[in-house]
């Protein structure tokens, strides 16, 4: 990697592992994107499962007296059956049509949520529905938390409660997608260089959001998450226009 490179792929993985802190979610929304600037997809795509897996494995574990256990469980089941599906669109499916899909459904669902849409009278098969546009998501374009965000917002969960499960299905659902991308070859030597480099970032990222999570809670921590969806969708859309 060149310095320009490793400076465009350090701010992105400081400014999302930051984001991911105070969410609980958005690694790898902000970090693609950036990264992608600089670096190829196929390397970014590593740089983010890697020091994504660190992530949400270190929030589930200490959050995990916080996290509604059978949600996330069950948005982690639908989570392994959708993965391979998306391997296959990934091979099929051209990155710019995935991104535009992805965006355009990322914004009618914040518009919905911006709404106050209510589903917590849904049963079981909302999270199994969620879990499995995830997985699809996931190893399609790295980008799996849109369909958690919306399935546990509709749910009403708010602050730790959000942070914990949401992580714990994405610490699940991360170690399934990248032992995924081992069996295709998709792990290269320059995408796990790049995460080596990159994680002094990742650690002080994390360092930093820690303090300032524990003043987003109730009504602002619901429009940290609006602003993060809809800034989400934009991106997508801009990203797979240009």
């Amino acid at each position: 990697m060149t310095t320009a490179q490793f400076i465009v792929v350090a701010v992105a993985v400081f400014t999302a592992a930051f984001v991911q802190v105070i969410a609980g979610f958005g690694f790898a929304l902000l970090a693609m994107p950036i990264m992608t600037l600089s670096i190829p997809v196929r390397t970014a795509v590593v740089v983010s499962s890697l020091l994504g897996i660190l992530t949400t494995a270190w929030q589930a574990v200490h959050m995990r007296s916080k996290a509604d256990r059978p949600v996330g469980l069950r948005l982690a089941f639908g989570a392994f059956v959708g993965m391979p599906l998306g391997l296959v669109i990934l091979n099929v499916v051209s990155d710019r049509n995935l991104r535009l899909t992805l965006g355009i459904a990322v914004l009618v669902a914040t518009a919905l949520l911006a709404r106050r849409l209510s589903l917590a009278h849904v049963g079981p098969q909302l999270d199994y529905g969620a879990g499995f546009v995830s997985g699809v998501l996931n190893t399609s374009v790295s980008t799996n938390g849109p369909p958690l965000v919306f399935a546990l917002q509709t749910r009403h969960f708010e602050g730790d409660r959000f942070r914990a499960t949401i992580n714990l299905t994405f610490a699940l659902s991360n170690i399934v997608g990248l032992s995924l991308f081992l069996l295709n070859g998709k792990v290269t030597r320059d995408g796990l260089l790049a995460a080596a480099i990159a994680l002094p970032a990742w650690a002080a990222g994390q360092a930093l959001g820690w303090p300032i999570r524990k003043h987003v809670h109730g009504e602002r921590f619901r429009w940290v998450v609006l602003t993060m969806l809809f800034a989400a969708g934009v991106s997508a859309v801009v990203f797979a226009l240009t």
